[in-house]
């Protein structure tokens, strides 16, 4: 049973680190932040849904789409490492600006490499917090 406390700043909190991860994610390859930062933010909050509904709730929810969220993140990242090989490289960025009315969207490598980067940890550390958090009865009367 947890506690009334844990739910409720679970219900307060939680929403405000998923975007606060989102933004990091956005604004992390033109300054500090990225996918890493975003990505640890985001798994901060699923340990907050772990400590607050219980790991079993959190593992029925979320548990089977970690391995292929993994694996899309995987793919993202190493796929837009890759395309730098078209501009002669690996790892060089390609950046496309899309005209939007009077506004321009420039949008790179380095942003899905982000987006990648983001997926894989918080597939990973979800998957860690949750595999700590299991229960084994094997040990205690």
């Amino acid at each position: 049973m947890t506690e009334l406390y844990l739910r409720l700043l679970d219900r307060v909190v939680t929403p405000i680190l998923a975007m606060l991860g989102v933004y990091f994610f956005l604004r992390g390859h033109n300054s500090p932040g990225g996918g890493f930062i975003g990505g640890l933010v985001v798994a901060t909050a699923v340990q907050l849904q772990i400590l607050s509904r219980g790991d079993v709730a959190v593992r029925q929810a979320i548990g089977r789409y970690l391995h292929p969220i993994l694996g899309i993140g995987l793919l993202i990242a190493t796929g837009a490492a890759a395309s730098g090989l078209f501009a002669g490289t690996f790892f060089k960025s390609i950046w496309l600006k899309i005209p939007i009315g009077p506004f321009e969207l420039e949008i790179g490598t380095p942003v899905f490499f982000d987006l990648g980067v983001f997926l894989v940890v918080i597939a990973v550390v979800t998957s860690y917090l949750l595999g700590l958090s299991r229960e084994d009865h094997r040990w205690f009367p």
